[in-house]
């Protein structure tokens, strides 16, 4: 698939979405590969919750990926802050199949506020890799040739297997690499933003810049200190400069 049909595709899917910007057709579900296709499915998700349940919302879901009760499931980051306004972010990589039920699961007690999905098309990767593995598979077989002659001397097998070991080497690379994309295709990529109504009021705004005050405040104690240390050299010997400027110029002032 072309970069355009690429851009298409997410076009599609942002227009099946209603004013609001959620899609029709209630829960986020995921994405499967047609047959021919090589997409690799991504998923954002902005979850709004009461402030008191956005850590309980967190840990069950974070359990439930760990624990695969919707499928095979990884948990690929997760962050979480306190304080009057918190919020978290889980990452996880999820069977298509669990996507939807996860989803309500993280959101439940409250409302999806926003999401969308994108894919990324690995066709171009994946027929590279698998040429290139298809050549490396030639290269070692030709050295398995050149291993059965009995005129061979001594250096040149010690160069046949020094080909051969790095041949291995290339070959190992390239399996993970292609199992790592397997893994993209086969599976979507989940991310689940967590915050509360608190953050986005007024009161929320001024409550979170008061919170701030203090960090704000040393860091720009910190730097002007660190300007008066840089500048302090400088005025140690810009200060007799000075002085002696002074001198000259009332010298010449007063003829």
């Amino acid at each position: 698939m072309k970069p355009w049909m690429v851009a298409t595709l997410a076009f599609v899917l942002a227009g099946c979405s209603d004013p609001s910007g959620l899609p029709r057709g209630g829960a986020l579900q995921g994405e499967r590969n047609k047959a021919d296709n090589y997409l690799a499915y991504e998923h954002h998700v902005a979850i709004e919750l009461p402030a008191e349940h956005i850590g309980e919302r967190i840990a069950a879901t974070r359990e439930a990926c760990l624990s695969e009760r919707f499928g095979a499931c990884s948990l690929i980051t997760a962050q979480q802050s306190s304080g009057q306004a918190p919020r978290g972010e889980l990452t996880l990589r999820i069977v298509p199949d669990g996507v939807e039920a996860i989803t309500q699961l993280a959101s439940a007690d409250g409302e999806l506020t926003s999401r969308t999905t994108h894919a990324e098309d690995l066709a171009q990767a994946v027929a590279d890799n698998r040429r290139q593995h298809e050549q490396l598979l030639r290269q070692q077989r030709t050295l398995q040739q050149f291993e059965k002659r009995d005129d061979l001397a001594v250096a040149d097998l010690l160069a046949l297997a020094r080909e051969q070991a790095a041949l291995e080497v290339q070959l190992q690379a390239i399996a993970q690499d292609a199992a790592q994309q397997q893994r993209r295709l086969d599976t979507n990529l989940l991310t689940l933003r967590f915050s509360s109504p608190y953050e986005r009021s007024p009161l929320g705004r001024i409550g979170e810049a008061f919170s701030r005050l203090q960090d704000n405040l040393a860091e720009g104690t910190a730097n002007l200190i660190e300007f008066i240390g840089y500048s302090l050299p400088f005025l140690i010997v810009l200060f007799p400069v000075a002085l002696g400027l002074r001198k000259l110029w009332r010298r010449l002032t007063r003829h």
